[in-house]
């Protein structure tokens, strides 16, 4: 999964941050938030007191900027606010986002920088300076700690009840994308259909079978152009695992479908007992070679080729005993 999500910061919320009210308590809270079509960082709002803010809070991460005018009026102190409780694709949008939204605001304007999940844990964000931290988090690139921060929200998730499909975690069957396939197991549906097309539904967070088919071969494979999908494909009695990321995909999508990939072939292998001759990784369907999907006859026409030409190779290897050294006269 790409540790960047391409989001950036309006130039509003940037002005607004070096140029905020002061509060009544001697400091300035400024929040902020991904916008609903996923594009940038927007605005949210501003407040004079940490109870102020606490009592505005939900279940919606926010971005959070706190500044003591007294102890340390130079800089920020950089708050990532995602609750326990929100959707695993803004968890995961919102740690993609942060280290491009400090790059922007300008490393020097922010100083400590922490990660909450619950509303009263801001009585306490000023109390402490995580100088070791920070210090230790200055020599990783920003890739390094988006993937850091990333890992810290899905293992969050994964210490509770809720467990993502990329989680197997010796624990298969605890999915936070519950697969939907219908009466019928995804098995039991290729038993019937040679090509199952699935989706990842946001809203809901499900897995589910958007459609399945019969077709006569690889060649008749309609994979979606408009958003990323996985496909499963039985040719003869091998089965074919295709991941497709269209380029025009939304970053939202994205992510959660790179991310997911994995867990979801882990989910296939040890609730449906598939084994997978190949998993094929493309972009745009065109992008999809046709010579890396074969059927059983073919692959062991191939294996019996090659061992064959091996044979025949070993067989006509002729070792002949070097001549030595002539002998002095």
């Amino acid at each position: 999964m790409s540790s960047q999500s391409g989001i950036s910061a309006e130039q509003e919320l940037i002005d607004f941050l070096h140029h905020p009210s002061q509060g009544s308590q001697g400091l300035r809270i400024v929040t902020a938030g991904i916008s609903n079509d996923f594009t940038t960082v927007q605005l949210k709002g501003g407040y004079d007191s940490l109870s102020q803010l606490e009592s505005s809070l939900n279940n919606e991460p926010l971005y959070v900027f706190i500044k003591d005018l007294q102890k340390n009026p130079n800089q920020y102190v950089f708050v990532s606010y995602v609750p326990d409780s929100s959707p695993v694709r803004l968890k995961m949008l919102y740690a993609s986002t942060k280290n491009t939204l400090v790059r922007q605001i300008g490393g020097n304007s922010i100083g400590k920088q922490t990660l909450l999940t619950d509303p009263t844990d801001f009585q306490d964000v000023l109390k402490s300076n995580d100088v070791d931290s920070q210090q230790g988090a200055a020599v990783l690139t920003e890739s390094e700690r988006a993937e850091i921060e990333i890992s810290q929200q899905q293992q969050r998730m994964k210490l509770g009840n809720r467990k993502l499909v990329s989680q197997t975690d010796g624990a298969p069957t605890s999915l936070m994308f519950d697969v939907k396939s219908g009466d019928s197991t995804i098995s039991e549906l290729l038993q019937s259909f040679n090509v199952i097309y699935c989706k990842i539904d946001l809203d809901t967070e499900q897995i589910q079978v958007m459609d399945k088919s019969n077709i006569s071969g690889p060649n008749q494979l309609q994979i979606l152009p408009e958003h990323p999908s996985y496909t499963l494909y039985r040719n003869g009695s091998l089965d074919y695992f295709i991941y497709s990321c269209p380029s025009g995909s939304k970053v939202k999508e994205r992510m959660v479908y790179a991310s997911n990939r994995l867990g979801f072939i882990n989910h296939l292998k040890d609730q449906d007992k598939l084994e997978f001759a190949r998993i094929i990784e493309i972009g745009d369907p065109e992008d999809l070679e046709l010579s890396l999907i074969s059927n059983s006859s073919q692959e062991q026409q191939k294996q019996e080729e090659a061992e064959e030409a091996a044979a025949r190779a070993s067989s006509s290897r002729k070792f002949n005993k070097p001549k030595g050294p002539g002998r002095r006269r």
